[in-house]
Order: structure tokens, then sequence, then C-alpha cells
């Protein structure tokens, strides 16, 4: 079977040069959307050289840009049966080509929402959850396993955490909710009624709110006082079908992020918590 173009630029891209880096990132950040453009307004799109791109389609092994732009028209043809999945991925792969698809897919959504932090967001949030006594984590669907990873980071780290996934529970959590309280929302689409009515209450509480989302004009966005942004895909994404793979490994990249800012800035506070943490498992698992 012909290896796709995801494949091809997996394998390559490592050899690429910066600019042909450049048609490489393009090409997966618009892999459902058929090439119309000839070589000349391809390169100016891109701001780089006819010939960068012809180097670029020979080292994925094409005879020009004229068959490399065959073969994405090719694969651009949208699945009507999986949506939520990443674009260029095929019934008919192989898994091997579903493999190196999915670590392409998710390398690059991570990439776009590395170079689009606001690393003064993430550090008001790492300063906020080092001063709080609390901090709460809202999500309902694929999001509550995020919440529930945090959980876990943050209470092995001597962090007071919790994580609620009913709207009802979420209210509650909210109403309650002090000055000293930190509260997360995360919410791929950003439309979770729930979660954005759940920060509005806490917000008026006093509480620091923040969302993780793909959408910074959605409600959760605009109910949290911080909102960090995370990929979306160019392709249609249905809410309540299936999962985002690549949203859902971006929110968790933010998540490891504060967590990482929290242990490195905690002036020895939260190493001593794991180092307390480690020796109670290990006692708790000997004696078992």
């Amino acid at each position: 079977m012909e290896k796709g173009i995801a494949l091809r630029i997996q394998e390559k891209y490592g050899q690429l040069r910066k600019s042909e880096r450049l048609v490489a990132d393009y090409l997966r950040d618009h892999a459902s959307v058929r090439l119309e453009m000839s070589i000349t307004e391809f390169a100016n799109t891109l701001n780089i050289s006819e010939a960068t791109i012809s180097r670029f389609t020979r080292a994925l092994g094409y005879k020009g840009f004229a068959d490399m732009k065959l073969a994405l028209a090719s694969e651009s043809k949208p699945s009507q049966q999986f949506v939520n999945l990443p674009a260029e991925m095929k019934e008919t792969d192989t898994l091997t080509d579903i493999s190196f698809k999915l670590l392409g897919s998710l390398g690059s959504a991570m990439n776009e929402t590395q170079k689009h932090i606001n690393y003064e967001d993430i550090q008001s949030v790492v300063t906020s959850v080092l001063a709080s006594r609390q901090i709460v984590f809202l999500g309902v669907g694929g999001a509550v396993s995020v919440c529930e990873e945090a959980v876990h980071l943050f209470l092995k780290a001597g962090i007071q955490a919790t994580s609620h996934r009913d709207g009802y529970t979420q209210q509650v959590v909210a109403a309650t909710a002090t000055e000293q309280s930190t509260v997360f929302g995360i919410s791929h689409t950003g439309t979770t009624e729930d979660v954005a009515s759940a920060l509005n209450v806490a917000r008026k509480n006093g509480a620091r709110t923040v969302a993780v989302t793909s959408n910074l004009d959605s409600a959760v966005a605009k109910a949290a006082d911080t909102a960090i942004w995370t990929w979306t895909p160019n392709t249609p994404q249905i809410p309540l079908y299936g999962d985002f793979l690549e949203g859902r490994v971006c929110q968790i990249y933010i998540i490891y992020l504060i967590y990482l800012g929290v242990l490195f800035q905690s002036n020895g506070k939260v190493p001593e918590a794991l180092g307390v943490t480690a020796d109670t498992l290990k006692s708790y698992y000997q004696k078992r």
C-alpha cells in the first residue's frame, strides 16, 4: 500500500530544512482541505520560494508539486463514518499507518498549543494554585479523565484537589468556593453549560477561575478569569460523538505544565510532600 502524505511527513520531518517544515506544518494542519493553489500561490501563502516547495515534494518521494497535489486530493475525501478523528486517517489504514498518523497528529496539535501559550497566564495560574487552600477541576464526558489525572497529580503533591463531573455537584462546590480556591473548567468545545455556570458562580464568590478550552469565545472561556487555549482542528467536530483525541492530549499537556510550574516554584514544599506520599505508599504496599 502506498504511503500517505502524513506518514511521509512523519518519516522525513527531522531531515527537512526549516523552510521545508513550513510546508509540512501547513499540510498537516490542513489535512482535510483540498489544495487548490498553484505552486506560486502556495509559495506566496507561506512566504517561501517555489524551489523550497519543489525540494519538499521530492524529499517526500513525489515527482513534483502536481504529483503531490494529486495524492493530496485522493486523501482529502472526508470519511462519513468516523468523526472527531485525525482527518488523514482512513479505515483502510494499516496499524502501522495509524501509528505514524496518530503520532504526527498528536505532535502537531501539541506543537500548535505550545506556540500559542501565554506564559504570563500560565504563571498567574501557577501562583494562584500555590496560594490556594483547595483547587477544583470541573468537566463532563471525556474531560473527566483529564480532571481526575490532575487531581491525582496535585493530591500527591500535598495540594487539596477534587474533581466533579455532574452539574448538581459542580454548582454546590462553586457555591462554597472562596478567595482561597482555584477552580478549573475543562472543556474542548467550551460549550459545556454546566461547567460555564459553575465557573460563573465560583468567580462571583471570589475564587480564581481558569478555563482550558479550544474556543476562547465560548461560554466556558468567558466565565473564567484566565482562559488557556488548546489546539482545535480545521475539520468539523461533533460534540458528544466519540472524542477529540488531539484536544484531550493538549489538555493534559497544559495540566502538566501547570503542575511542573507548581513543583518547581513551591520552595521545596511539593517535593517534600511527594517524598512523604512515596514513603506512605511504600509502607502501605509492603504491609499487604
